[in-house]
C-alpha cells in the first residue's frame, strides 16, 4: 500500500482557536515526533478566520494512520477538545503523488 495523506480543516468555537492547539501540542505533537508512520504533520491557522486551523498530516500506510485514530491518547485529545469545536472538522484523505521537501 502507498502513502496516505489526511487533510483536516477544523473550526472552533470563537476564541478557542489557541486552547485547542495548546491541546494538540501537548497530546498529539509528542506522539507525532515519536511515529515513525507519521512522516508529515504540520499545524496551519487559517490566515483569515481565526477560529480555523488546518492540519495536513502523511502517513506511510493507511493502517498507520488507523492505529492513531484508534489510540487512546487520541481520544484524550478529542474528549478535551471536542467542547471547543464548532461542529465536525472536514476530513479529506488523498494520495500523495508529488512533494517537495517531504
Amino acid at each position: 500500500m502507498g502513502k496516505l495523506a489526511i487533510i483536516v480543516k477544523t473550526q472552533t468555537q470563537s476564541g478557542k482557536r489557541d486552547e485547542v492547539k495548546s491541546l494538540y501540542t501537548d497530546i498529539m505533537a509528542p506522539r507525532a515526533l515519536g511515529n515513525d508512520s507519521q512522516e508529515v504533520v504540520v499545524w496551519c491557522d487559517d490566515q483569515h478566520d481565526p477560529d480555523t486551523f488546518y492540519l495536513f498530516e502523511i502517513y506511510s500506510d493507511p493502517e498507520a494512520m488507523g492505529q492513531n485514530a484508534q489510540a487512546e491518547f487520541f481520544a484524550e485529545y478529542m474528549a478535551k477538545a471536542g467542547p471547543l469545536l464548532a461542529g465536525e472538522p472536514e476530513v479529506a484523505m488523498a494520495t500523495p503523488q508529488w512533494a517537495k521537501g517531504v
